[in-house]
């Protein structure tokens, strides 16, 4: 009986998963944009947080963070697999609407074209933008990296001679789902005080000292 490839299944359904997304707005207008993220994790356990904030003034609207259990370990490539779940699952029981919805992770700017802003977007049938730090693998990465950035300059970044995100503000930002890359770099000029734009910022600070709390209270229980 021939062994299965798990990389390969993987690989296949996110390929398969990648023709689902959309690359166009498909709303009328931005007043509310939502963050989530996910904290780091200590035996795959970790807190996953969502906040909503309005675009104009920043004010957050709702907040909320749920324990999760991640059962799928850390593999490159494949954030998706491990916490879209975990991000599906704190962003339902928000208590406010939104229209965009902003991920700590790529979207389509990924080896295989579905990050995990895709992949929660697709789940949830609601537009995502992908927001990241570094970016997780592909040809692009030299081209992308090496060169000297003004603060407002946009690099569009490539692959296969398709535009797949940009580098902006020394992140790098990419459709996720029912978005053009046009609007997710004017959201992030719109919604950013600091480097990270404010919504995935706090969504951050909270699962962060959330997931920090209560360690600190499985400690303070041992004495």
């Amino acid at each position: 009986m021939p062994s299965i490839n798990l990389t390969q299944l993987l690989t296949n359904s996110q390929h398969s998963l990648a023709d689902k997304v959309a690359q166009k707005d498909c709303f009328n207008n931005i007043t509310k944009v939502a963050g989530a993220d996910v904290s780091f994790s200590v035996d795959n356990e970790a807190v996953a947080a969502a906040v909503v904030l309005e675009t104009e003034g920043l004010d957050i609207l709702d907040k909320k963070t749920l324990n999760i259990e991640l059962f799928f370990p850390y593999m490159p490539g494949f954030l998706g697999v491990r916490e879209a779940d975990a991000v599906v699952s704190v962003v339902n029981t928000l208590e406010h609407d939104f229209d965009i919805l902003m991920v700590n992770g790529h979207g389509i700017m990924h080896p295989n074209a579905f990050g995990l802003a895709s992949h929660v977007g697709v789940l949830l049938d609601v537009p995502t933008m992908g927001v990241a730090k570094r970016l997780t693998g592909g040809s692009y990465i030299m081209e992308a990296t090496q060169r000297e950035h003004a603060q407002e300059e946009v690099q569009l970044i490539k692959h296969n001679n398709r535009v797949v995100g940009a580098f902006f503000r020394g992140i790098y930002v990419s459709v996720g789902h029912k978005m053009c890359l046009d609007t997710v770099l004017d959201v992030v000029r719109q919604t950013s005080i600091y480097k990270t734009p404010e919504p995935l910022r706090q969504a951050h600070m909270l699962a962060t000292e959330t997931f920090i709390n209560q360690l600190r209270n499985v400690e303070d229980l041992k004495y």
